[in-house]
């Protein structure tokens, strides 16, 4: 299966006013102007390729959403992204599953600071990016 549907439907405008999203339905609560065209990088407009969507069916179809882990297959899945990627061989202990990408910065911060520290991020960035205990943001 390809990565990137064939049917992508990258030119098709979907409306999110009243969907519950974040960035249009609740802009004002944001202090963000009525009418601004949010451009975010982590929540896209167009619609998911049929592959996502029919994964995702085939996962609710069977009713029970307890806690799930990952298998060797995800292991194999990740290192051969990077071995075709970037012709860069990944050890399965280096790969460590997180819950999103905000807890595993904000958990890389903690392994390689200390209490007080400085570190430095380049705006604009995700606000939740810029939220660490203990540490002066610049």
């Amino acid at each position: 299966m390809s990565i990137i549907a064939n049917d992508n439907q990258f030119d098709i405008f979907s409306k999110r006013l009243n969907t519950d999203s974040i960035k249009f339905d609740f802009s004002a609560q944001f202090n963000k102007p009525e009418g601004l065209i949010p451009l975010w990088v982590a929540d896209m407009d167009f619609i998911s390729p049929i592959e996502v969507r029919q994964a995702l069916a085939k996962r609710v179809e069977h009713g029970i959403y307890g806690y799930s882990d990952t298998r060797e297959d995800y292991d194999a899945a990740v290192k051969k992204w990077f071995k075709d990627g970037f012709d860069f061989t990944v050890e399965n202990d280096w790969i460590v599953e997180t819950p999103g990408i905000v807890f595993a910065l904000a958990t890389a911060i903690k392994a390689f600071t200390d209490f007080g520290d400085a570190i430095l991020i380049q705006p604009p960035v995700y606000p939740p990016f810029a939220v660490a205990h203990g540490l002066t943001i610049f």
